[in-house]
């Protein structure tokens, strides 16, 4: 990031910015374990990037991470804290909103590790209102994120979070990134509830969750039922409300039911096979197996042999 001459450097005290105007603050979070001992021992080595407000109090553009802890983590009354005293970096109270944001934009690590798919997506329309182009966010800001540029991601990513903004979410979708969030544009605003719930309780995300929306999706298109109505279904309803089974376990259960509605014929199928299996009454040293990776009717012989005489 270039320092041009407009710009001034100062020593403010913290009671001179205001910790209400979050405008830039598009990631919110702790800082890191790391981070924090550095600011301890050495103090604040890059200056905060702050902006002049005409008649109000200086505003952050980079810093966010810093300040909360600074005013937050050291064991001093409220008075010494808002007496703390930071070096930072002044943008005129001239400088264009547009520019002010694309210098916050210079500012951002390359990594997408912190950021979550419904950060992302109020970045994102937060540039839009900004004035940037759809073309402007996908090739200047979506690889500062992490993410390829593409314009139809950019505009995947304004729809999810046009269809997100009025919903209470969980924690648990909060955390997603935005590849796994993305897969909720294929259901009905009405569903959204649903399977926001659905995330809370199975406690999972990545492909796992991909796969579970893939095929509640598949579902209920060939049920004709709405995902939301799938998921009321008894057979579901039991899975997700038996509290004694683990997050695994109750994935799997799910998955496999499912399954069965995803591929009846193959359903079927199994159900013939542990019946046959069944009646066989083998030996306990002799199992006969159906390969669960291989949606087709291989099966499996195993011999358990004590010795090549046996054999």
């Amino acid at each position: 990031m270039k320092k041009t001459p407009a710009w001034d450097l100062l020593t403010l005290t913290v009671c001179r910015i205001d910790p209400a105007e979050t405008r830039f603050n598009w990631f919110p979070g702790n800082l890191s374990e790391e981070d924090g001992k550095s600011l301890e021992q050495n103090g604040i080595l890059i200056p905060l990037l702050l902006q002049a407000v005409p008649g109000k109090k200086y505003r952050i553009i980079d810093g966010f991470k810093r300040v909360t802890w600074l005013t937050s983590n050291r064991a001093a009354s409220v008075q010494k804290k808002q007496e703390i005293s930071l070096p930072c970096f002044i943008l005129p109270e001239s400088m264009p909103e547009r520019e002010a944001t694309n210098i916050r934009l210079e500012t951002l690590s390359t990594s997408s590790g912190n950021f979550s798919g419904i950060q992302i997506g109020r970045v994102l329309k937060q540039l839009q209102d900004s004035d940037f182009t759809t073309e402007e966010i996908a090739d200047q800001v979506l690889p500062r994120l992490g993410l390829k540029p593409s314009a139809r991601l950019v505009r995947q990513l304004l729809d999810l979070h046009n269809v997100l903004k009025t919903m209470t979410l969980p924690e648990s979708l909060l955390r997603l990134g935005s590849e796994d969030l993305l897969p909720l544009l294929k259901f009905s605003q009405s569903a959204l509830p649903d399977l926001a719930a659905l995330s809370e309780r199975m406690e999972v995300g990545g492909k796992k969750w991909r796969i579970l929306l893939q095929v509640l999706d598949e579902v209920s298109r060939l049920r004709e039922m709405s995902a939301d109505e799938v998921l009321k279904l008894p057979e579901i309803l039991e899975i997700i409300g038996r509290s004694s089974l683990q997050a695994p376990v109750r994935y799997r259960l799910l998955k496999q039911q499912l399954d069965t509605w995803r591929y009846p014929e193959l359903s079927d199928l199994r159900q013939r096979f542990e019946q046959g299996r069944q009646r066989l009454n083998l030996s306990p040293r002799i199992t006969l197996e159906i390969d669960p990776y291989f949606e087709n009717d291989d099966l499996t012989l195993s011999l358990k042999i004590r010795s090549v005489q046996e054999l």
